[in-house]
């Protein structure tokens, strides 16, 4: 391992500290190595291409065979009370042309100390002085000196013992024979409130803990014991002189003469922060505090214009931010890009992450990390407003969508919930929708608000007519109230006479669904109607779900025609027609989920090897009325790459009025077969 360079820096970790260094380095694009002496210490620590895990316990002689693979930085961030582990570090650097770095952990002087807190330099000594209080006694002094407790007590019944959720720990509590519920298996460091939980839960005496420092949670473990009125006895930390914070510690290993050595790239964080409805007033505690600690802010001009005092940017997309930061010339950027409302609803924050990363080459040599602080939406702060539960509402944005096909989607959606809320670009918006309600008959009610959070707010509620003379630009969200809500068939079913017709054959009812059943098409799926004539399959498909992404493949230009017409007539917006002769027209579609063939024109072949180089499961329905194509179909069993055939036929008859009477008229029986091609 002597060629790797995460050797070159070593960080003997078992703490907090020595995990925040190691995440920093990682960031920062520093390779390094992180030793730790149990699995669980393994488990906690974040993995990644920088860092190198080494577990297991350590001698001076394992230590010394470690530095002698090329180590030119050790940074000590053991425990506090692992003095022996530190002294055998220095013993196994020894005079060798190794950087030591202590990295020490903030402690409470003396004086700082309540009254309730009795200090011990002496681990038995303080051990003993706990067995002389009457009740039960709470040890958070980990495991390895759980023998010791086992000696000071004479009633073991009396000892309640928080260690780590490791195996050797809890083995270490059952060998000196604690009760397994005394034993209390947690991860901290934990907040006042819990360490007051676990006092009143187990009914606690006396607390003992060592002066582990305030990220070892020893502030919140004597607040508790203050609040429960309890003593709290620590054994006094090891008196340390010469050591740094673990800022500091990061701060001297990426600024060490060795840094060249391993190309530290520099590091750039974003953090992608929603600032609400506009007014700053709606911020977040979290989100102000992100933006007070930016280098550089990006956004659109009203966004960023209320912000001072570091510099500001109008731009907002990934490749105009990527354009400004490769002219920064600094190792560090934090990075705040504002949005408007919530990241997490049509914000333009989404898929931000991802095209920054691609960009990443065109800035330099920098490692990215990212941290995300939604605002107040304005759907969230109109129900507030309103007094209203919007956990069922229909919510959909029409920014940027202001075509007629985007206002009469939304209309129809509108029309089947009982609440909608929609984010709408400006007055124009407003009119638009309401004009496509009224197309489809709706009785809504429209609440209507302008500008939230800003000094000239103003909610106004409207009936559709009034609703669609609003006009002009503008900050604008609908509430609309369906007074008559329009229930979708469970099944929906369009019926024979629906359709436009004209010499085009057309596939009847009852066959239609039994079609669209066997195609098995679930949410999002990609359909093929090959030779689809009048349009009737693939517009049933269709209106199941706006989900479906559905092509429609024909060649004779009657039958595109009429089905063009059926297209419009049901109103379906997710059917891309491609005129011509399949497969040909297959080229640059989505690859298909389910295809059903309703005419080939003889090329039936031709269409399933085309399919079959998709290298995916297809589900494939065919339909067959002439004996030929239903020879050709029969034959599909021999076809090593079709599985689950099943062929059925069906006919049927259609009662007709004939004169005084209703005559019982066949239609032509089909043949349906249905299966999977290729895939597994």
């Amino acid at each position: 391992m002597k060629n790797d360079d995460r050797l070159k820096t070593v960080i003997f970790s078992g703490t907090t500290e020595g995990r925040e260094l190691s995440d920093r380095l990682s960031d920062a694009g520093v390779p390094h190595t992180v030793c730790v002496a149990t699995e669980y210490g393994e488990m906690m620590q974040h993995k990644g291409d920088h860092v190198l895990i080494l577990e297991g316990r350590k001698d001076v002689t394992d230590m010394e065979a470690l530095f002698d693979d090329g180590v030119k930085i050790v940074a000590d961030a053991t425990h506090p009370f692992a003095t022996q582990v530190s002294e055998n570090i220095r013993k196994a650097i020894g005079d060798r042309d190794i950087r030591y770095i202590r990295v020490l952990r903030e402690c409470m002087e003396d004086k700082d100390y309540p009254d309730n807190v009795t200090l011990y330099d002496d681990i038995r000594g303080c051990f003993e002085s706990a067995a002389g209080y009457e009740g039960n006694v709470l040890f958070t002094t980990g495991s390895k000196d759980i023998g010791l407790i086992r000696e000071a007590f004479t009633d073991i019944s009396r000892v309640y013992v928080r260690v780590l959720p490791s195996v050797a720990a809890i083995e270490a509590c059952e060998k000196a024979g604690i009760r397994n519920d005394h034993i209390i298996a947690l991860h901290g460091p934990f907040n006042a409130d819990t360490n007051l939980a676990l006092i009143k839960q187990y009914d606690i005496a006396c607390m003992v803990s060592k002066e582990s420092g305030r990220t070892g949670g020893l502030d919140e473990k004597i607040k508790a014991s203050v609040l429960a009125g309890i003593p709290c006895l620590l054994i006094r930390h090891p008196d340390e002189k010469c050591g740094v914070s673990a800022d500091e510690a990061y701060k001297a290993i990426t600024e060490d003469k060795f840094r060249t050595e391993r190309t530290v790239k520099r590091h750039i964080h974003f953090d992608l922060i929603g600032i609400g409805m506009g007014s700053l007033d709606g911020m977040t505690c979290e989100a102000k505090k992100a933006v007070e600690s930016a280098d550089v802010i990006f956004g659109a001009s009203r966004l960023i214009e209320p912000f001072g005092g570091v510099k500001k940017h109008d731009c907002y997309t990934a490749e105009d931010i990527a354009k400004v930061l490769a002219k920064a010339d600094v190792d560090s950027v934090r990075a705040a890009v504002i949005y408007s409302g919530d990241i997490g609803l049509y914000s333009g924050a989404t898929g931000f992450e991802g095209k920054i990363r691609e960009l990443a080459d065109s800035m330099g040599e920098y490692s990215l990390s990212f941290s995300r602080y939604p605002g107040i939406s304005s759907v969230s702060a109109l129900a507030a407003r309103l007094g209203i539960d919007y956990s069922d509402a229909y919510i959909y944005s029409l920014h940027k969508k202001n075509e007629d096909k985007d206002y009469a989607d939304a209309a129809l959606k509108v029309l089947t919930r009982e609440k909608s809320v929609l984010l709408l670009s400006s007055g124009d918006d407003v009119g638009a929708l309401a004009r496509a309600l009224t197309d489809v008959h709706a009785d809504v009610t429209i609440t209507l608000a302008m500008r939230l959070s800003y000094d000239d707010e103003k909610i106004i509620e409207l009936t559709l007519k009034e609703a669609t003379k609003v006009q002009g630009k503008g900050l604008y969200i609908a509430y609309i109230k369906n007074n008559a809500i329009h229930r979708r068939p469970l099944i929906p079913y369009m019926e024979d006479e629906e359709f436009a017709r004209n010499k085009t054959p057309m596939t009847k009812g009852m066959i239609r669904h039994e079609i669209v059943r066997l195609l098995n098409l679930k949410e999002g799926d990609v359909l093929y109607d090959v030779g689809s004539g009048t349009g009737s399959i693939c517009i049933e498909a269709a209106a199941l779900s706006d989900t479906l992404k559905v092509y429609s493949f024909e060649k004779d230009t009657d039958a595109l025609d009429i089905q063009n017409k059926n297209i419009v007539k049901f109103g379906i917006r997710n059917i891309m027609v491609k005129e011509g002769e399949a497969p040909g027209t297959f080229a640059r579609c989505d690859t298909p989920d389910s295809v059903f063939i309703g005419g080939s024109s003889g090329r039936l072949q031709d269409v399933l090897e085309h399919l079959k180089k998709a290298k995916k499961r297809i589900r494939v329905v065919i339909t067959a009325v002439s004996i030929e194509t239903m020879s050709e179909v029969s034959g599909l069993a021999a076809d090593p790459a079709v599985s689950e055939l099943k062929i059925e036929q069906i006919s049927g008859s259609v009662a007709k009025e004939l004169g005084d009477y209703h005559l019982m008229m066949s239609n032509n029986p089909v043949m349906i077969a249905s299966f999977y091609l290729g895939g597994s």
